[in-house]
């Protein structure tokens, strides 16, 4: 059994997730984008867009700058990807469609139950929804009309008042519908026939010739050992949210460690223990490379700024235990509740989490602006970890189009300044 520090299992885990080192230089490509959602096995979506959405900010902090447009090629035209529930709402290679289409076909398993309540008092708008894409063809909701006298009775009344925008997110739940394009950021359907037969051809797969649950579980557990690198019993779960089988639903553990053990069996990760873990962990095979060079002196140089939904942390408990670190989300504490702001982003230096910042892009102005900066309490204002921030931050200000960045005030008091003479020696 192999025995890991902890420092050893975060460069592990970080060479698995495309931050271990800095960036190429080169032009990121379409296959390049293709490349790294594969390698994550998933991207999560989010509408929120401070300073731009999470799934393209998720690509940026491993690959750089790029073309947003790139990455909606990949759904439409190329068809290489495709969106549906995985962690949460998210982008997924398609070459996963056939592990998908069980979760589909059982959407009530993880459907929202205000959404199967609605689905059973509305069958008829549903079936008209339906109905209207397959015979006009790809749609979105502004495409339908609203009813002239409903009114979205609420803060929290998420779908607002148009019928039409419910039907069309069950019917995507239910696999009717699936995510043909995207336009100006929305969402525009097609039935799932058209959109399978643009990929298979003739050879679209059956519901009768799906993995069984087994298989489909196994797939997932595959990925995610691949995904993290290291895996413990206690992370597996989480990153596909995957559903344990019936057997294993009194014991989570347990079940995790026999379907991880049978990895090991084949020879897919090789059981470890890490520092201060209270349970076995497992390093997938091809991080074996990676942690010889580590032993040999090899250490993580990639500084970055990483979403609250990137993969590497949005299981809070995992960034905990691993990173000692504390995922900062606060779009929905009210303002003067606020600690940190509203959507930070977590400071990756060199195979640490050492901060987090509160960004806002002026796009009118075109400035990313840095409202604070925060470091965690023990980490020390040095000149590398300067220079790697305003690395990060003028990055994040091509990609963005920025022409200036502004660092408003930090935690501590003098970093603000020091950030801000040092952003403008590189102008």
């Amino acid at each position: 059994m192999l025995e890991l520090s902890r420092a050893e299992a975060r460069g592990i885990m970080l060479s698995a997730q495309g931050l271990f080192a800095q960036g190429s230089t080169a032009r990121v490509s379409e296959i390049d984008l293709l490349n790294l959602i594969e390698r994550l096995g998933v991207v999560q979506i989010d509408t929120i867009n401070v300073v731009e959405r999470t799934q393209y900010l998720v690509l940026w902090s491993r690959l750089g700058p790029y073309q947003p447009g790139l990455l909606d090629a990949l759904l439409h035209p190329g068809r290489h990807t495709f969106e549906y529930w995985s962690h949460a709402a998210s982008i997924v290679p398609m070459r996963d469609y056939v592990y998908y289409r069980p979760k589909m076909l059982r959407y009530a398993e993880h459907m929202w139950q205000g959404n199967q309540e609605w689905l059973a008092l509305n069958p008829d708008i549903v079936r008209g929804t339906l109905d209207t894409v397959m015979r006009n063809g790809p749609m979105a909701s502004a495409d339908f009309e609203r009813d002239a006298s409903a009114r979205r009775t609420g803060p929290w009344h998420w779908y607002g008042p148009k019928e039409s925008r419910r039907a069309l997110e069950i019917l995507w739940t239910t696999g009717h519908l699936m995510v043909h394009s995207r336009r100006a950021g929305q969402k525009v359907y097609d039935v799932r026939e058209r959109i399978l037969g643009e990929v298979f051809g003739e050879a679209v797969p059956g519901d009768h010739e799906l993995p069984d649950e087994a298989a489909r579980l196994r797939h997932f557990v595959r990925r995610t050992s691949r995904a993290l690198g290291v895996v413990t019993p206690s992370w597996l779960w989480d990153y596909f949210r995957l559903a344990p089988p019936a057997s294993s639903r009194r014991n989570r553990r347990s079940g995790a460690t026999e379907l991880l053990d049978e990895l090991a069996s084949a020879g897919d990760v090789i059981p470890a223990r890490v520092d201060g873990f209270g349970e076995p962990a497992y390093i997938h095979r091809e991080q074996l490379a990676r942690l010889d060079r580590m032993r040999q002196g090899e250490r993580p140089t990639r500084t970055t700024l990483l979403s609250p939904f990137d993969s590497l942390i949005w299981d809070r408990a995992r960034a905990r235990e691993l990173f000692d670190y504390e995922v900062c989300f606060e779009a929905y504490v009210p303002p003067p509740k606020r600690r940190y702001g509203y959507y930070c982003l977590a400071i990756l230096h060199q195979g640490s989490l050492v901060g987090r910042i509160d960004p806002k892009m002026d796009r009118q102005g075109r400035r990313l602006i840095a409202r604070t900066v925060y470091l965690e309490p023990d980490v020390p204002v040095s000149d590398d970890l300067v220079a790697g921030i305003c690395a990060a931050l003028r990055e994040l200000g091509r990609f963005l189009a920025a022409e200036q960045i502004v660092v408003e005030r930090s935690e501590p008091e003098h970093l603000a300044d020091v950030l801000q003479q040092y952003l403008a020696a590189l102008t």
